[in-house]
């Protein structure tokens, strides 16, 4: 309806200014450019089909150059006037031809939007599935295994169960795993998430399975994101802090909001922490920024912002102290590839206790 209307307002303007050209002789300067003025506005604001603009531009072209014609015959006009017939119906075809390149691009633009909407949409509803289908069997396999461990306790055949309770743990443990990677990986939908909520969910999700001092400070707030994607990240991130440290030690899951508009989230423990090496590695980085964190014995310790192709992506969180399920040096790299996506980057140092610190930050108004 918006492009009818349009188009009859330069039917109509059209219409006028011939009329005025041809009923006041010597005045058909003004009411021609403003006709194609007209044209001009209303063509911008919706593209009318081809049917309907090159027939009126024709129509008009020949009303209103039969007029100027006419009046330079008549000497009412120089014959300069009457170049001006062929100019602007070349000037206004050039720009017919713009737009209708420019919607073009839009619309294809749009449509492949929708596509990618799409696809992200059956990806999720995939990995959803997936997680579902895969964590069942193995929880209803662990179930079984743990009633036959407590029938053949002191047995030869509890030493083989529990190797087979050991290996379907390390399986759920890479399931649980590949589902957080895929999450991070995903394109879901932002929506406004109070962190300082989510980091407590989380800590009271784990507390139930690891026993640890576990303690959350949390002042970062309320943040656009997703949250399956974040909770995806956090979850990579405790794991790695529960399998570096013991019963009794401390993991903690921070967030804040600093002064500059960036968000931290992130897990620090007193675990062993990373390496000398490790450390090395990630400060010889090209991209390594201090940002000041006092560690245990009161030194400025250096946060490494890492770039997906420096030594941080390889590692893994404290992956890279040999724990044979992380070799692949997954964790942090996910975790870094999910913050770079906001524009923001990940941070790793010593936590106050000596252990590792590890986050991700990310600018708080993000495009």
């Amino acid at each position: 309806m918006v492009a009818r209307r349009s188009f009859w307002v330069w039917v109509v303007v059209g219409i006028v200014c011939s009329a005025i050209m041809w009923a006041v002789p010597g005045s058909e300067t003004v009411p021609y450019h403003i006709a194609w003025a007209t044209f001009a506005l209303c063509f911008g604001l919706e593209v009318w089909s081809a049917a309907a603009t090159w027939t009126s531009l024709a129509i008009f072209t020949v009303v209103t150059g039969s007029i100027l014609v006419l009046r330079v015959a008549e000497g009412v006009l120089d014959w300069q006037e009457a170049a001006e017939i062929p100019l602007m119906l070349l000037l206004m075809a050039l720009m017919v031809v713009h737009v209708r390149r420019r919607q073009g691009a839009i619309a294809a633009l749009t449509a492949l939007h929708e596509r990618e909407s799409r696809e992200a949409h059956s990806r999720e509803l995939l990995t959803r599935r997936t997680s579902h289908e895969m964590r069942s069997p193995l929880t209803i396999t662990r179930g079984y295994i743990e009633v036959l461990e407590d029938r053949h306790v002191g047995t030869e055949s509890a030493i083989e169960l529990a190797i087979v309770s050991d290996e379907l743990k390390r399986l759920t443990r890479v399931c649980e795993r590949l589902v957080r990677s895929l999450l991070a990986q995903q394109d879901l939908e932002l929506e406004a998430v109070d962190l300082d909520d989510l980091l407590l969910r989380t800590r009271n999700a784990w507390a139930a399975v690891a026993e640890r001092e576990w303690l959350v400070t949390a002042s970062a707030g309320t943040s656009s994101c997703s949250p399956e994607r974040l909770r995806a990240c956090l979850d990579t991130l405790v794991e790695n802090a529960i399998r570096y440290t013991r019963p009794g030690d401390t993991i903690e899951l921070f967030g804040s909001r600093g002064l500059d508009g960036w968000i931290s989230v992130g897990v620090s423990d007193s675990g062993p922490g990373f390496s000398a090496g490790t450390r090395r590695a990630v400060l010889a980085g090209a991209h390594t920024q201090a940002v000041g964190a006092v560690g245990a014995g009161g030194d400025v310790n250096g946060f490494a912002a890492e770039g997906p192709d420096s030594p941080v992506a390889q590692l893994g969180s404290p992956d890279a102290f040999g724990d044979e399920l992380s070799q692949t040096g997954l964790g942090l790299g996910m975790v870094e590839e999910a913050a770079s996506r906001r524009g923001g980057r990940l941070e790793i140092g010593v936590s106050q206790w000596g252990g590792a610190r590890v986050g991700f930050s990310w600018p708080a108004r993000t495009a």
